[in-house]
């Protein structure tokens, strides 16, 4: 009996319902509207220079250090 009871969850999982799928979607749509709205903003691009700007900067450092060796 216990057996029969582990399968039919399995299936519950593994088959869901219209409903959550509509929900699933909505959720991805609203997810992928706020990385985008994230990715064009000010903030966001000011945050990407300084990080490029600093693995420059330590990349520059290693290599100095590389070379020295």
């Amino acid at each position: 009996m216990e057996a029969d009871n582990g399968n039919k969850s399995e299936k519950k999982k593994e088959d869901p319902s219209p409903k959550n799928e509509s929900w699933m979607d909505k959720a991805e749509a609203f997810i992928d509207e706020a990385a985008d709205k994230i990715h064009k903003s000010d903030t966001y691009r000011k945050a990407d220079e300084t990080v490029e700007e600093a693995t420059k900067k330590l990349f520059r450092k290693a290599g100095r250090w590389w070379g020295k060796l």
